[in-house]
């Protein structure tokens, strides 16, 4: 039996490689990857019979064969020929591409003979409906205000967002805005990429109430200043990426990153110079051995950055 899913939302993949090792009882999973291992290593997998007769799952990573920018040397018509509606070996393939290559006869074939999920990466539209989706899988209902503040602070990470839901199951089966505000662990990146904003607009005051909420949120002031180093770093790889001619795929591919978070950052990124980025790091990096260092105190030290810019 045949499964093919594909795009680069990893959470998604690994949320639907969970969902079918539940729904097939499986407990072997044996990992392949079709650009380091041989084609003949997952056939001769396939033709193992366990000794304790177990169903056991194959999982086939980077099957780039199923797209048009194929990296493999793997042949098609080897699974074709294989394909059976026999449960006691499953067969995933995972295609890190929006789009299977359908004008290949072969693909098409070897799609008729498979059930096809696609994982594309969450966006500001698509998310809501991802949500309603789980809810309803999930039997769970939840206020429309508490959808509207958990759909604002959730992110983009499918695998995050279900572990979330989860949680309030666990709790109720009508969940509150109240609830989801006690219960919810809010995803900071959104606020990291304000940080970010002005602390190129020069905009201290700003950047200074984005500070203080994290403080709010018992945030250690090194904490904080890492997650803005964290994102200037990136930033700086994209831009750098970016000069070189990269595509929004491949940057993603690169640096293995969500292709939302990475487009995000292009949108961001021309609006800066990598030396400019490079300088902001070395800025914070001075600030952080400061504090690891004792040589001032961490809040003080932190506000006195930001308001130095006001200078």
């Amino acid at each position: 039996m045949n499964y093919i899913l594909h795009g680069h939302d990893e959470g998604r993949v690994k949320q639907k490689i969970n969902a079918l090792k539940t729904k097939h009882h499986i407990q072997n999973v044996i990992v392949f990857d079709a650009t380091d291992d041989e084609q003949q290593d997952v056939f001769n997998e396939m033709d193992t019979i366990s000794i304790f007769d177990d169903d056991k799952m194959i999982v086939i990573e980077n099957a780039t064969f199923l797209s048009s920018k194929d990296t493999t040397k793997y042949d098609i018509k080897g699974f074709i020929d294989r394909s059976t509606n026999d449960e006691s070996v499953i067969l995933v393939f995972c295609c890190p591409s929006d789009k299977l290559d359908t004008r290949k006869k072969a693909v098409k074939e070897l799609i008729s003979k498979s059930t096809v999920y696609p994982c594309i990466a969450l966006d500001e539209k698509s998310l809501p409906g991802y949500i309603n989706e789980e809810l309803k899988k999930l039997n769970l209902k939840m206020d429309r205000d508490a959808i509207k503040w958990f759909s604002a602070r959730a992110g983009f990470d499918a695998l995050r967002i279900e572990q979330e839901l989860i949680k309030f199951k666990t709790f109720n089966d009508h969940i509150t805005l109240k609830d989801v505000q006690d219960l919810m662990v809010c995803e900071p990146l959104n606020d990291v990429f304000k940080m970010v904003d002005a602390l190129f607009e020069r905009n201290a005051l700003r950047l200074l109430a984005y500070y203080r909420n994290f403080r709010k949120l018992n945030m250690e002031p090194v904490a904080i200043n890492g997650l803005l180093s964290g994102q200037i770093r990136f930033l700086f790889q994209v831009r750098v990426l970016m000069d070189q001619g990269n595509s929004k795929e491949e940057i993603a591919r690169r640096l293995k990153a969500h292709p939302y978070r990475v487009q995000i950052n292009m949108q961001r990124a021309y609006n800066f110079t990598s030396d400019e980025l490079l300088e902001e790091l070395s800025i914070l990096a001075k600030l952080d051995q400061d504090m690891k260092m004792g040589l001032v105190d961490k809040d003080e030290g932190f506000e006195q950055f930001i308001l130095g810019m006001l200078q």
